[in-house]
């Protein structure tokens, strides 16, 4: 076995050494082939969101600009699809134009552009007319659609669009009229409604019940329960628009959840009050929830530290009656009264000075003798 042994260290070693090679030259390649796909591609447009209103058998026309923001010449070509919300997030679904004119929302069809492919050179710009025809027949209510450009000619994968590389704006129209404006808060919550200390979470949840979009937008006012408001956190600062049929979860304006965060010592009960309007003429959206914030931590060590405190109190005290005492006790000194001292004379029983003093009469003489 010992005489095998260097052989079998030698053979471990040179498979270990062949394994990394072959590691080292795949991650090499891969290394390269990332860097061969990958280079400075951008399409920039005039605006991500145009929206209109248009009455029945009317017209709009607008301008769309592109720009090349790559480092390389490059051909755009122009897409318009029909779009409906696809999340919570606000997330268009793109829809492919065959299917999309079955959707009551639909403005594809009514948006009509060159489809003409753009080519720019890097740093180029070029603008597209486009034109919004509203039959007359059409209903009041929210049409959306969306003004693609990308780098490839059109392409169709099952029902939707794929929209990989592209860029491009949304169109909204508002068809004139008596249009259904309709929202109510899904949700207005927070995690739990017990907290030790903050941040405490907001979930703000709308459902849009019209056929219209709307653009929710109000405050969180939140207050202790003296009524004082402690904190204010507003709801949909960039005026995102929540679409017919969908719900939106509303964050804050950098996308994340809205927070309070409380400063200082904060304990008790607070109440948070939603206030939102939408819609011409404004409506009002309400809500109220409560919660709890007790840093019962904190509070346990001033428990402890209260108790510790009135059990030395009370030990200094049984302490400094001992002492009191003792000190009384050397003043007497020992066995009784201070050295030097006459002891009291003895007491005398009690007599009334008014009762007769009794008399002895075996002790006197009799008459006759």
């Amino acid at each position: 076995m010992t005489a095998h042994l260097p052989y079998r260290k030698i053979i471990i070693t040179t498979a270990l050494a062949a394994i990394l090679l072959v590691a080292f030259v795949s991650l090499s390649s891969a290394q390269e082939s990332t860097q061969s796909t990958t280079g400075k591609f951008g399409i920039q447009v005039s605006s991500p969101i145009y929206t209109f209103e248009i009455a029945p058998g009317a017209t709009k026309q607008d301008i769309i600009k592109i720009k090349n923001a790559g480092d390389a010449k490059n051909t755009f070509y122009p897409e318009i699809h029909d779009f409906k919300q696809a999340d919570e997030k606000g997330t268009p679904n793109f829809i492919f134009s065959a299917e999309s004119g079955s959707s009551t929302y639909s403005l594809a069809s009514w948006i009509n552009m060159s489809k003409e492919p753009i080519t720019l050179e890097p740093e180029e710009s070029a603008s597209r007319n486009f034109t919004i025809s509203v039959p007359k027949d059409a209903e009041p209510g929210g049409r959306y659609a969306g003004i693609l450009f990308g780098t490839s000619p059109p392409k169709a994968q099952g029902s939707q669009v794929v929209i990989s590389n592209k860029v491009g704006a949304l169109i909204l129209v508002r068809v004139a009229g008596d249009a259904k404006e309709l929202a109510n808060v899904k949700e207005f919550s927070t995690p739990k409604n017990f907290y030790e200390n903050g941040p405490v979470d907001f979930t703000v949840r709308v459902e849009n019940k019209g056929n219209v979009h709307v653009i929710p937008k109000g405050t969180i006012e939140i207050k202790d329960i003296f009524g004082k408001t402690a904190d204010t956190l507003n709801v949909n600062e960039k005026n995102l628009n929540l679409y017919p049929e969908s719900v939106r979860n509303f964050l804050d304006k950098d996308g994340n959840k809205l927070v309070w965060n409380p400063k200082g010592f904060t304990i008790g009960r607070y109440s948070a009050s939603l206030l939102l309007n939408y819609g011409s003429p404004a409506k009002t959206l309400s809500s109220e929830l409560t919660f709890w914030v007790v840093p019962w931590k904190i509070l346990l060590v001033i428990l402890l530290a209260v108790i510790i405190a009135i059990l030395l109190l009370i030990l200094i005290i049984k302490k400094y009656n001992r002492w009191i005492a003792g000190k009384a006790l050397k003043s007497e000194g020992p066995g009784g009264p201070a050295a030097g001292g006459q002891s009291p004379p003895p007491a005398q029983p009690y007599q009334n000075p008014q009762s007769p003093v009794p008399t002895d009469n075996s002790a006197q003489p009799s008459g006759s003798q």
